[in-house]
């Protein structure tokens, strides 16, 4: 498709009979669903329309088998960058106290080259740490030194012009229970360094101080408009763990007196055709934080499928539109990854299928579909209805007001919220 915004117009004026499906999509009212796909010109529309760039991207390592297809895809589908694992500690600080940013300052190029914006992920998680680590060190050589040097040396040598950090990964436990405290949240995630790392499970960092102290180094040496994340799996829904990501980003609030404007809370959101966030609680959450003035993120958004059959496929198109739907009506959203480029390059590896484009790089439904929001919301469309939901709860009608929902509610499958599963929790 040579422009999208020409679609737009088609959209308004007909709406052809929906096709066999278990979902309404879109792609099925006069938008594209072949051919090539350019968006950049939709995505500066998107901007305008939401008052500030909408950095829609993907992730990219230096590694890259695909290198002309990827190039295209970075120049022309995405406008934002995120290094897949060059930025994460054991790659940016190899010994104690020497930093080698030549991964994600690599990365960082690449993006500048293809012309787009490029986010940081990530300066604390307890995974991919390097080899010194996490050692012997005590809980003040952790919070005083080791945490503080190492985010300086990431934030301040990758420059201010870095749209967001990932300040704190995965930090917030499974296992979490209504009403607790955002200490306790952390403490039920088990790993170092609230405890040591010899497996005993003895008490380290008995308190948040190593959350500030990563938080606070960030915000002193990050530019002055990069949004400073907590980034976790399993949350945007109306769930513990959500609940403990906002009373958390809550508490850095109070306990380093950054602004709320400079906060964000990233929601990873691997989901799959069976668990995913309902468009609607993923909605409430947004407002929850937009509310305080912070930041959310959808960060690493892929979706794992049971099959590749055409109903497969269309479904994981409306739960993708959804996703994104949430995240352009809300005036807090304006940062979407998409975790890896294509099917077999994904860490979910080949048969889950759980990108936008399939193993030769061919656009997938999802990527047509995500390809009609962004250009039907660049039109001023009125926010559609929860198309996962299926066509007995959702029909789309393009006359400019939006969509309609229907009184039928059968549905093949339904949303849930996110669940702990075998996939999530390795989730980069």
């Amino acid at each position: 498709m040579s422009s999208l915004r020409s679609f737009v117009l088609v959209a308004v004026a007909a709406a052809p009979a929906l096709a066999v499906s278990t979902v309404d999509l879109l792609i099925d009212h006069g938008y594209a669903s072949t051919g090539t796909i350019n968006l950049r010109s939709v995505l500066a529309s998107v901007a305008t329309r939401k008052g500030q760039t909408f950095h829609f991207g993907s992730t990219y390592d230096t590694y890259n088998p695909n290198a002309d297809w990827t190039a295209n895809v970075f120049s022309t589908f995405f406008n934002h960058v995120v290094a897949e694992n060059g930025c994460k500690w054991d790659a940016t600080e190899p010994s104690n106290g020497v930093s080698d940013l030549t991964e994600c300052l690599a990365v960082q190029s690449y993006a500048t080259k293809e012309g787009d914006s490029f986010r940081g992920h990530n300066t604390f998680w307890h995974s991919q740490t390097p080899s010194w680590l996490p050692g012997s060190f005590s809980a003040s050589d952790v919070v005083n030194t080791i945490i503080p040097t190492h985010v300086q040396q990431e934030v301040q040598g990758m420059g201010a012009s870095v749209t967001s950090w990932d300040v704190v990964n995965e930090i917030i436990g499974d296992g979490v229970s209504s009403g607790m405290t955002p200490l306790q949240c952390v403490q039920n995630k088990g790993d170092w360094p609230t405890v040591t790392s010899d497996g005993s499970g003895t008490p380290l960092v008995t308190d948040l101080s190593f959350v500030y102290a990563a938080f606070n180094t960030a915000y002193k040496y990050a530019g002055s408009s990069t949004r400073l994340a907590l980034n976790d799996y399993n949350t945007g829904g109306n769930d513990a763990k959500t609940a403990c990501s906002i009373a958390l980003i809550k508490d850095i609030q109070t306990n380093t007196a950054i602004p709320y404007n400079r906060l964000a809370v990233g929601f990873q959101s691997h989901v799959q055709d069976t668990y995913f966030v309902s468009k609607a609680a993923l909605t409430s959450t947004f407002s929850t934080l937009a509310a305080l003035g912070v930041e959310a993120m959808v960060t690493e958004l892929d979706i794992s499928l049971s099959s590749t059959t055409s109903d497969e496929l269309r479904f994981q198109a409306a739960i993708w539109g959804d996703y994104l739907d949430a995240c352009l009506f809300a005036s807090n959203c304006n940062e979407f990854i998409n975790w890896d480029t294509r099917d077999d390059t994904s860490w979910l590896g080949t048969s889950k299928a759980g990108t936008l484009f399939d193993s030769t790089g061919n656009p997938k439904p999802a990527a047509y579909e995500v390809a009609a929001r962004l250009a039907y919301y660049a039109s001023g469309g009125a926010e559609l209805c929860a198309t996962a939901l299926g066509t007995g709860s959702c029909k789309i009608t393009t006359t400019g007001t939006g969509s309609t929902t229907t009184a039928a509610t059968t549905t093949t499958k339904t949303s849930s919220a996110p669940v702990a599963t075998s996939t999530g929790s390795s989730a980069w």
